[in-house]
């Protein structure tokens, strides 16, 4: 048999070999896009996103807590740690961080004195440095020599305190202004808490009678809507206070002496409900 003639072998291509590697590529890289084999984005995304985490993470790490109000987180007739100091310290153990408390309260103060202490130099500057502002303040606005007037009480819409109601409301968006103009890293937090009662209540509330008791239920529940509403309105959270003081009925076993203040129970009571509503 006559061997095959070369000229039938001829080609039009010079590179028959490269041809054939270029072709094998071009099949790897197209099996790769069908297969949607993994490649080293999704490991830079993975890092990105670790990133993001860790800053958020960061951010979220509360340094400093500031305390602002009145003689409930002054802590006033209690021999205990108020429930701003609770927060910190709950705040630490949580984040494994040292958390710096200042508190600021003062016993007798209200939303006018409030608005004049943000304009001093020491508490704007402490502001600056805080990453969580609580503040409990509203109850001394109100009288509660008049309590038990007829006109003080839910019959009448409580039209004795009608402007009292309308002058909380207003220096409140003033007080929430005020701290937020202070604090201008928005990753800060203002929590603002509610009452339980903004007079006596318990024991010491109810051997004043019926209408003691009922009147300043009703005012508290229009100062808590109050409170709510303005923090609402200026980003800020509200702790209510109302619900978990009344929920085993009487609320007396969480108040001091006077039937005012909270007692160490109670102050523990308010530093849950403030951890809750900050990590809620």
């Amino acid at each position: 048999m006559s061997p095959p003639d070369k000229s039938d072998m001829t080609t039009d291509d010079p590179h028959p070999r490269r041809t054939a590697r270029t072709a094998l590529l071009l099949l790897i890289v197209l099996l790769g896009l069908t297969l949607d084999l993994p490649t080293t984005a999704p490991v830079r995304a993975t890092a990105v996103s670790r990133t993001v985490v860790k800053e958020k993470q960061e951010k979220n790490v509360v340094r400093t807590v500031v305390g602002l109000g009145d003689s409930v987180p002054a802590g006033s007739a209690c021999d205990c740690d108020p429930y701003v100091s609770l927060v910190g310290d709950a705040l630490a153990t949580r984040q494994g961080t040292g958390v710096a408390t200042e508190n600021l309260a003062a016993a007798g103060l209200t939303t006018r004195g409030l608005l004049d202490q943000l304009d001093d130099d020491t508490t704007r500057r402490t502001l600056l440095a805080a990453d969580l502002t609580i503040i409990t303040i509203g109850a001394n606005d109100f009288d509660s020599g008049t309590v038990t007037d007829d006109a003080c009480g839910p019959g009448n819409d409580l039209a004795c305190y009608h402007d009292d109601l309308v002058r909380l409301r207003a220096n409140m968006d003033a007080i929430l202004a005020r701290v937020r103009a202070l604090r201008p890293r928005r990753e800060t937090r203002v929590l603002v808490t509610g009452y339980w009662n903004v007079f006596m209540d318990g024991a010491m509330a109810r051997a004043e009678g019926t209408a003691y008791v009922t009147n300043s239920d009703s005012l508290t529940r229009a100062v808590n809507a109050t409170l709510a509403a303005s923090a609402d309105a200026a980003g800020a959270r509200y702790v209510d206070l109302y619900t978990p003081f009344k929920n085993g009925g009487d609320d007396t076993a969480l108040l001091a002496e006077d039937g005012d203040h909270p007692a160490a129970t109670g102050h523990r009571l308010i530093a849950r409900e403030v951890l809750s509503a900050i990590f809620r």
